[in-house]
């Protein structure tokens, strides 16, 4: 049993890794790109989150319901084609709509890896799942940040958009480490009650500590999109950052939050999740608040400590949310979870980008900061309550 789960493990793990890779390059390129390829428009970077988000809007429930019933390789199997099949696009692409559309598919591809793996691993793993879902997590963003140190060499080796199809290869490569290392283990058959169809997701709302910690999970995914979008793109108009300070910028990024998801997990397994919720929407919050008023070195570390702490949160919540589902629903759990940081990836810059266009960005970045404490702070007092989730 021992040795199965091992190779489970390592086999989603090492492709998880090994597709990162390229997505660290592709994501530390595509907002400056798109920028140039608009004629200096730096208000569409935004989009380059909306348009990956949507399909986590409206297919990660599906996919996490249809794995459920049907295993979860195939749908691993496809969502690496998928990522592949993006790489292709983004190399042909030569206007910023093929950009967004492969942004789409690469959204689509990735569902599975953000979702489908963390399910298995909390099968895998019952009473550990916080720090192997951390070390998992950890893995993944070690390599997405060594992608961007890679970018100054990617015109050299592969040509001026080679980069784009490295990653395509290296997500062919994640679609054959599962193909022959994955058996697709399906769930065991639960009750009738224990079934959960799509529309049964939304009934997390019913109570209302669930409506907290899922606005807090809508607000993960805002800031991830605001990192990964609206303040790169800030950083590039406003204070003048060259494509090797974004490069620096993102491994900050996945820098911070490999070492906080690889802490966060283990700790809240013993501590318990709620503590790691609180700390880290507060530590973000304080980021947030302070990053517009520093100089370069001290904006890329807050922004990094920013999304460590967002990363944590992601951790915690996410094992908070596996424990309570049975074996039989894992999938589709992680698929609300995504469901509603896709809503918050989507709407996240897209908000802030209008808001900050009329009353300057520094303002809606503090606004942001504000959101994370309140919710923080609701977390806070239903725990001190002794209010707790409930299962499902």
């Amino acid at each position: 049993m021992a040795e199965s789960q091992m190779k489970t493990f390592l086999g989603i793990t090492s492709a998880a890794a090994v597709s990162m890779l390229g997505v660290g390059i592709v994501a530390s390129v595509l907002p400056a790109r798109v920028i140039n390829i608009s004629g200096g428009d730096a208000s569409l970077v935004g989009l380059l989150a909306s348009s990956f988000a949507l399909p986590y809007i409206f297919l990660q429930v599906p996919f996490g319901n249809l794995s459920d019933r049907y295993g979860f390789k195939p749908f691993l199997l496809f969502g690496y084609f998928l990522s592949s099949v993006s790489g292709i696009i983004f190399y042909f692409s030569s206007s910023s709509i093929p950009i967004f559309i492969g942004r789409a598919v690469q959204g689509a591809g990735e569902i599975p890896v953000w979702a489908t793996a963390p399910a298995i691993i909390s099968i895998a793993y019952p009473h550990h799942k916080g720090r192997m879902i951390g070390i998992y997590t950890a893995a993944v963003f070690i390599m997405l940040s060594v992608g961007p140190l890679l970018v100054p060499g990617m015109p050299e080796i592969f040509g001026e958009r080679g980069g784009f199809i490295f990653f395509s290869l290296l997500c062919f490569l994640a679609f054959l480490i599962i193909l022959f290392t994955q058996k697709n283990r399906k769930p065991e058959k639960g009750s009738k009650e224990d079934s959960l169809e799509i529309r049964k997701a939304f009934k997390l709302l019913s109570d209302v500590p669930v409506r907290i910690v899922l606005f807090g999970i809508f607000l993960y995914g805002c800031g991830q999109g605001l990192l990964f979008s609206i303040a790169p793109g800030w950083l590039v108009t406003a204070r003048q950052y060259g494509g090797m300070d974004i490069g620096i910028l993102f491994s900050s990024y996945y820098f911070f939050i490999a070492g906080a998801q690889f802490f966060y997990g283990p700790l809240s397994d013993r501590f318990g999740r709620e503590i790691f919720m609180i700390l880290g929407l507060i530590c973000a919050a304080l980021s947030w608040s302070f990053f517009p008023y520093t100089e370069k070195l001290s904006s890329t570390l807050l922004l990094g400590i920013s999304a460590g702490s967002l990363g944590g949160f992601f951790v915690s919540s996410m094992a908070f949310l596996n424990e309570r589902a049975p074996d039989s629903l894992k999938g589709t759990i992680s698929g609300s979870y995504y469901l509603f940081w896709g809503m918050g990836y989507f709407l996240g810059p897209i908000i802030w980008g209008f808001f900050g266009a009329m009353l300057g960005m520094e303002k809606c970045f503090l606004s942001f900061s504000f959101f994370l404490v309140i919710t923080a702070a609701t977390i806070c007092i239903i725990s001190r309550k002794g209010s707790r989730i409930k299962s499902i």
